[in-house]
């Protein structure tokens, strides 16, 4: 009993795919490479987080700081005031008034800043941009 030629030839081959196997090997590479991409992306928007929040409490901590200053600021300028011989309802008057006229100008270039956000190049670049659009 001798082995057919052909025989050994063939087990000498690696055996080749079916189509059906290739196509669940790339199905299973695949769904491998989006749970490695995914859990990456959990990784990455957990960091951002983290980093968000670190950010709004520095703001904060800042935020406070500049208040406690602009306080103290306007201590100091109340007592420059009244050393000058202002009246004190004069002197909180105009220190008021002061403070309302910032808060305006503050208002006033938020708003003008806001209605500058219109993403209009990334809009154009979609194709997004609608006739009546006027910038």
């Amino acid at each position: 009993m001798h082995a057919d030629p052909q025989d050994a030839a063939d087990s000498a081959t690696p055996e080749s795919l079916s189509l059906i196997e290739a196509a669940a090997g790339v199905f299973a590479t695949t769904r491998q490479h989006l749970a490695q991409l995914l859990t990456l992306l959990t990784l990455e928007a957990r960091y951002a987080g983290l980093m968000l929040g670190m950010t709004l409490a520095m703001a904060l901590i800042g935020a406070l700081a500049a208040f406690s200053a602009w306080g103290l600021l306007l201590a100091a300028a109340l007592g420059g005031l009244l050393a000058l011989g202002w009246s004190w309802s004069l002197a909180l008057g105009s220190l008021a008034l002061a403070n309302v006229v910032l808060a305006l100008i503050s208002l006033w270039l938020m708003r003008r800043a806001l209605t500058r956000i219109s993403l209009g190049s990334t809009r154009q670049a979609l194709g997004l941009d609608l006739p009546n659009d006027a910038d």
